[in-house]
Parts: structure tokens; sequence; C-alpha cells
């Protein structure tokens, strides 16, 4: 597995992409612009350029836009999903200027509408977006925790959305942590592995383009979303030592979104990983 990290973009997009390169991340995500607003600032071409330049000299591939956090494509409300689908195709023409490879979305929650219709509603979101999009960008769809109506709490529900938008530039992220709360058990390497097996048997692991490789606070099918670092929440070392030592991984770009509570944080999850990684080869997995 390639590891990233979710970075801020606050101090600028070129400043992002050096951070990245001394971090030493072979991927990277990113927000655009702020996540908690509709309206968006114009990124200049130059600076845009320049990211892009910068994401090429680091080696990141891919580089992903995560969506804001206002957008729902499952919304009952005509008007927000509206203006979600057109947030998303703006955040898809972002992901184009910055040469990112992909948006990554939540799917949103349907409320309580049937399940068949929230699934027909975000396809049909993700196709709209698509269509008034210019540019190669994809739309990698995230799992959730489940909780609320949102969409996507089951390999199942993904796998029907592959299905409703076959054939178009989509794709699927995979959360640790969602998954977890989702109720799918990652606690061991065995467990991990069988998981690995559904992701492939459901789904594909083909169309997972990426991981967000999370702990959580929260336990197992409690369908909530807490993050935590590595190795200090309730999902334990050897899931992740199986998701990073599975060779059906070894080419997978995972990205953390663990909290940046301090200085060191990123590194410290970073290095986390790289030691599993060294495990791998220790044990000859």
């Amino acid at each position: 597995m390639r590891f990233g990290c979710h970075l801020s973009v606050a101090k600028g997009l070129v400043k992002t992409a050096q951070e990245a390169r001394s971090l030493g991340l072979e991927c990277l995500q990113i927000f655009a612009t702020s996540p908690r607003v509709w309206r968006q600032r114009d990124i200049p071409p130059q600076e845009a350029a320049a990211f892009a330049a910068a994401c090429r000299k680091a080696g990141l591939s891919p580089v992903a836009v995560h969506a804001p956090y206002l957008l729902n494509l499952a919304s009952q409300d005509q008007k927000l999903w509206r203006h979600s689908v057109e947030a998303l195709a703006e955040q898809l023409e972002r992901a184009h200027l910055l040469k990112a490879q992909a948006v990554v979305v939540h799917p949103g929650s349907r409320g309580d509408k049937p399940l068949d219709w929230g699934l027909a509603r975000v396809a049909e979101a993700v196709l709209q977006a698509l269509e008034a999009a210019r540019g190669p960008a994809q739309v990698w769809l995230e799992n959730t925790a489940g909780g609320g109506g949102h969409i996507g709490g089951t390999l199942a529900q993904l796998a029907e959305l592959r299905r409703l938008t076959q054939g178009r530039a989509v794709g699927f992220c995979l959360d640790t942590a969602h998954a977890w709360g989702a109720g799918y058990h990652l606690e061991s390497v065995d467990k991990a592995r069988r998981f690995l097996d559904r992701v492939d048997d459901l789904l594909g692991l083909d169309a997972v383009k990426l991981w967000h490789l999370n702990d959580t606070s929260q336990g197992r099918g409690s369908r909530r979303d807490q993050h935590q670092h590595l190795g200090r929440g309730l999902l334990g070392r050897d899931g992740f030592l199986a998701l990073v030592c599975d060779p059906r991984l070894a080419a997978a770009p995972g990205v953390l979104e663990t909290p940046k509570n301090s200085r060191w944080a990123d590194r410290r999850n970073l290095a986390y990983l790289r030691h599993l990684k060294k495990l791998c080869k220790l044990s000859g997995s």
C-alpha cells in the first residue's frame, strides 16, 4: 500500500504540495477550498498550475479533492439536491484545474425515504454532475457508517451504486472507521482479510480507487463516525497490518484522515503505517 494524508490548504496550495513532499507522501487528499461553505473562492490558474507541477515533482498519485460536507446527493429536498449536484460539478472542474484525479464525496442521507429511492437519487446526482462538468476527473463515492439514513453503509449499497453508474467515471473510496461503524469486522488479520474478500466479491477491488486509513473511538456497529489516531482507537493494530500487507492492495493508495491535534500528528501516524509495512517485509507477507 502507498501512503498519504489529507492536508490543509490554508497556507496555499503549493505549500501543501511541498508539505506532502517533506512528509514523504505518495498520494494526497485536499479540500480545494473551505469544506463548510457553498461559495468557494476562485483558484487562480497560475496557482493551480504551480500546485499540479509541485505534485508531479513530489511523485504524488493520486491527488484527490474531497467535496465539501454540505453536499447531500440523496436529499429529499429538491433545492438542496440540485444545489448539491451543481456543487459536485464545480468540484469536478476544480479537480480538473488542479490536475487531480477525482473528487471524493459522501453519498448523503435519504432521510425516511426508501433505500432504493435513495440509491437512485445518488446515482442520478452523480451522472448529472459528470455530464455538467468539464474534464476527466472522476467521482469516488465514499462508504459511510450508515446512520441517519445515510447511503453507503453497506458494500451491497455501494455495489448497487456501481451498477447504476456503470460505464461512467465513478469509483469508490473505503474508510476503515466508517466500515467499522457500519458493523464490519476489521479487528484481526483474519477478519480484515475476510472483509477484503467481501469487498472483492460484492464491489470489486478494482472499483476501490482510494482507502481512508482511520482508527475510531466509536464501537463497531455504532453507526457513528469519529476518527482517532492509529493504534489509539478500537480497531487495533492487526486489522491495519492485514490491509497494509495484503498483496491485493500493494499499489493501492491509503490516505490518513486522523486528528491534527499536534504538529507531529501526521508524522506519528505515517510512522505507524510504515512500521507495519516493515513488519510485512520481515514476515514475508
